[in-house]
């Protein structure tokens, strides 16, 4: 089918059009991105051969029941679709979700093991935090984690840097645990701080500013948006917290013609399969753990343990490795529940721990050790 070149500015690119190639469109099918999500209701933008429109859209009842174990496949703003328009042209379902270039998803809230889709098909993450008191280098741990997984490029961005009152000295503390991952301090009050995003925003490239609630994605938005679009809070004198304001997914052209997600703050932000976006986060120490003398090295008091040296000689900071200790039991509780033949290993891995800890602790009574 013949597209309106509009559909290149919402971000179509070689690789969605490589699958309707493959999977070409019935007469009464159109292509649409989703723009705004709000629970199971949606807003798209579809595009015929005379241009770009707007309409409100659901899932069809086969696509619930196909995809009701399997959450991760349903739509999530960015994602682009087929649907089947009404015949006003105002209303649309959707039938299927193309496959996705990239995906930022993480445990749903309250939920056992299911995924929430919370952006699609972004090329950038701006991962922000704010610099004031807020700041939380173990938090930025698991946002990276996640953003690593997603197959998009993250970037960090510290927000309210006017409130920060050694800027300098906290872009060097997080660009030395996130090494080649650009870092940037912006802030609201200061337009010109911003202008260093400016080379993640081509035309037709789309960006999602990820965060935990009040750190000023909104307000960043607003600036990136030039214009008041976006709503706002200020920030609690009590803790220097911002507010949640932001309360569904939304994406929005900017005048450079990239496109931008606006997202709610993450109060819960819960790691699933997220193996290889982890393992990308903590590198350093991921290779530190193959140096160790034993295969098995549990680094608590085993002779040529590459990780407790590296902590005594300064070269892993006690923070970092707590942080990897923390993400990575979350990882492998998953894996417990998720496969029996992982669960399986861990117990026996444990028992073995267990049963040589009480050797040890039966010489040591009996005076051998």
């Amino acid at each position: 089918m013949n597209f309106n070149h509009s559909i290149l500015e919402w971000g179509w690119n070689v690789f969605f059009q490589t699958q309707l190639e493959m999977r070409p469109l019935a007469n009464d099918e159109v292509v649409a991105r989703i723009i705004n999500q709000e629970r199971e209701m949606y807003r798209v933008v579809y595009f015929t051969a005379d241009g770009a429109e707007k309409a409100q859209a659901q899932l069809t009842g086969k696509f619930r029941y196909e995809h009701e174990d399997i959450n991760l496949e349903y739509p999530g703003v960015g994602d682009w679709v087929i649907c089947k328009l009404h015949s006003d042209g105002t209303q649309a379902l959707i039938h299927e979700v193309l496959e996705r270039k990239s995906c930022f998803y993480r445990k749903e809230p309250g939920s056992g093991a299911r995924a929430q889709v919370v952006a699609a098909n972004v090329d950038t993450i701006f991962v922000t935090m704010s610099a004031n008191q807020d700041f939380n280098l173990k938090r930025l741990d698991r946002y990276m984690s996640l953003a690593w997984e997603s197959n998009a490029s993250p970037v960090i961005v510290l927000t309210k840097a006017d409130l920060c009152d050694d800027i300098a000295s906290l872009l060097r503390a997080v660009e030395s645990q996130h090494m080649g991952v650009p870092v940037h301090a912006v802030s609201a009050l200061q337009p010109e701080t911003v202008l260093g995003l400016n080379p993640y925003s081509a035309p037709g490239k789309s960006l999602v500013l990820l965060g935990s609630s009040g750190v000023g994605k909104s307000t960043l938005g607003n600036v990136l948006l030039e214009k008041e679009q976006l709503k706002t809070q200020g920030i609690r004198e009590s803790d220097d917290k911002g507010k949640h304001t932001t309360t569904s997914r939304s994406l929005y052209q900017l005048p450079s013609g990239a496109l931008l997600m606006d997202t709610p703050g993450m109060r819960e932000l819960g790691l699933l399969d997220h193996r290889e976006g982890f393992d990308s986060q903590f590198e350093d120490i991921v290779d530190l753990a193959t140096q160790c003398r034993f295969s098995d090295c549990q680094h608590r008091t085993e002779p040529g343990c590459a990780i407790l040296r590296a902590l005594q000689n300064g070269e892993l900071s006690t923070e970092r490795w707590e942080s990897f200790q923390n993400l990575d039991r979350e990882l492998r509780y998953f894996q417990r529940k998720s496969d029996p033949e992982i669960a399986r290993e861990e117990r026996q891995k444990w028992k073995k721990i267990s049963q040589d800890l009480r050797v040890r602790l039966k010489h040591k009574s009996r005076g051998e050790i």
